[in-house]
């Protein structure tokens, strides 16, 4: 399943760059709260999280990888954007 071969390239770079910055996001901000379910003892709760956090990344990279090359490394590179931004936003791990 490929995009419309009409789609100009800088709107399949921005559709893979956009979700990937998403996920990523998502991926990285709900890390806080897995890192807080296993140190609060609640492991079950945060090992469910753990495999729904990389299940979903996974999903999403795979739908991109479907979509082309351009929206695959455009969505990587958004994922790895998104990880020093959620760093710094809640602070470097102690």
């Amino acid at each position: 399943m490929m995009t419309d071969p009409e789609l100009p390239f800088t709107a399949q770079a921005a559709i893979g760059f956009i979700s990937g910055f998403v996920v990523g996001a998502l991926h990285f901000g709900s890390l806080w709260w897995n890192s807080r379910l296993f140190t609060t003892g609640a492991a079950g709760k945060a090992i469910a999280l753990q495999l729904g956090r990389i299940a979903v990344t996974v999903a999403a990279l795979t739908l991109l990888a479907r979509l082309g090359l351009a929206e695959l490394l455009c969505g990587a590179l958004g994922f790895m954007i998104a990880r020093p931004l959620l760093l710094w936003r809640y602070g470097h791990p102690q």
